[in-house]
């Protein structure tokens, strides 16, 4: 029998790479660049626990957990890439300002015109005042 087959018959069954297998990958690699600059012993032992951690996951036959685990990670992922483009859209919108309403909190997005503003929150119908520095 070739490498190949055998190497087929060992990972079946097995729960393989995903994506947190590549976050935790881009961590270690993180820790490990910056042990190459402070030396230090504890930053090396996060390495090894996280492509420890790593490789168990990459062999376990608990597939279940594993896609739970997974789930867990892919839905951090999806909230911070969400908070990165809502900001992205925010700083590259010039004609609107975006103030939270200091009762419920809702942030709205009001007209970037210059002065003190009176504003009436939609969600909480309180009113407050909103200064805009530059129009």
């Amino acid at each position: 029998m070739n490498f190949r087959y055998k190497l087929m018959q060992f990972m079946s069954g097995r729960y393989g790479v995903d994506r947190t297998f590549y976050v935790l990958f881009v961590i270690g690699a993180f820790f490990a660049l910056l042990n190459c600059f402070l030396r230090l012993i504890w930053i090396q032992l996060i390495v090894y626990a996280i492509i420890i951690v790593a490789f168990l996951r990459f062999f376990s036959k608990n597939i279940d957990k594993r896609i739970k685990e997974n789930e867990i990670v892919t839905g951090w992922i999806y909230k911070v890439s969400q908070s990165i483009n809502k900001r992205k859209q925010r700083t590259n919108d010039t004609t609107h300002i975006y103030k939270k309403c200091p009762n419920c909190k809702a942030v709205l997005r009001l007209p970037r015109t210059k002065g003190i503003h009176t504003t009436v929150c939609p969600r909480c119908h309180k009113s407050f005042k909103v200064r805009v520095f530059r129009g």
